[in-house]
């Protein structure tokens, strides 16, 4: 599955690359290839979802960004999205909310500052600035539109491939030499560590939270108890002084 994603992410790159060199190219001359590679990538995806190496967010990430390369493309290939001035838009808006998801990601692991955040943060910002580029070419370079269609695949290339190299590689145990299985055992501890620190700091502030609440007055915390305007009183109002 490792191969088999990586190597659609080539494809997709490649395919980016013709459409980019090729403006001359109709949309619709293309679409039918297109739409079959947009299938093909989504049903990858979708297959990769279980050997990702992410979390489970971020796995459903992946799913649900398959499902929308799957569904783009078979509406390609039913003509529902031909038109050239509306392909870029949407092509444009799927490699936004790509780019949101990796950026969120990688805000997420913004204290880590490991290979993981860089990764997702680079991509991520690449496809940010390509995606919000679409809504706003024709005040700046004012490209043809299988261009934009090609750029599009390209940094969803990218960001394919980069799925591609998180997947585990998944061995039968009798063929696993020392060595795979000390880095996999290095894995594990290192995920139950990076666990058990954000167990420990949950802890903390649930702790914090329940001091604050022990310490804090009843009335301020249910305002019914508070004194109500014009109920104070003689003693409130005019505290005894020393001396008396």
């Amino acid at each position: 599955m490792r191969i088999l994603t990586m190597l659609t992410g080539i494809l997709f790159l490649g395919a980016g690359i013709y459409l980019v060199a090729n403006e001359g190219v109709t949309f619709l001359s293309v679409a039918f290839i297109v739409g079959l590679m947009f299938v093909i990538a989504g049903v990858v995806e979708c297959l990769s979802y279980s050997s990702y190496r992410g979390d489970n967010v971020e796995r459903s990430w992946i799913l649900n960004d398959g499902t929308t390369t799957f569904v783009l493309g078979v509406l390609i290939l039913l003509n529902k999205i031909s038109a050239d001035a509306v392909v870029p838009m949407i092509l444009g808006l799927w490699v936004l909310i790509t780019g949101i998801r990796n950026f969120v990601h990688a805000w997420e692991h913004i204290e880590e500052r490991g290979n993981a955040f860089y990764d997702h943060l680079i991509i991520g910002l690449l496809n940010l600035i390509f995606g919000l580029y679409v809504f706003f070419d024709g005040e700046i370079f004012n490209l043809a539109s299988i261009t934009m269609i090609g750029l599009c695949m390209i940094v969803q290339g990218v960001n394919i491939i980069h799925i591609g190299a998180t997947i585990r590689v998944i061995k039968p145990k009798f063929i696993k030499t020392k060595e795979e299985m000390l880095e996999e055992a290095a894995a594990r501890f290192e995920e139950a560590h990076a666990n058990a620190k954000e167990a420990i700091k949950a802890a903390k502030a649930a702790q914090a939270e329940l001091k604050s609440v022990e310490e804090t007055p009843e009335e301020i915390l249910d305002p019914t108890l508070a004194p109500k305007p014009g109920t104070e009183t003689e003693s409130d109002e005019n505290p005894p002084t020393n001396g008396e």
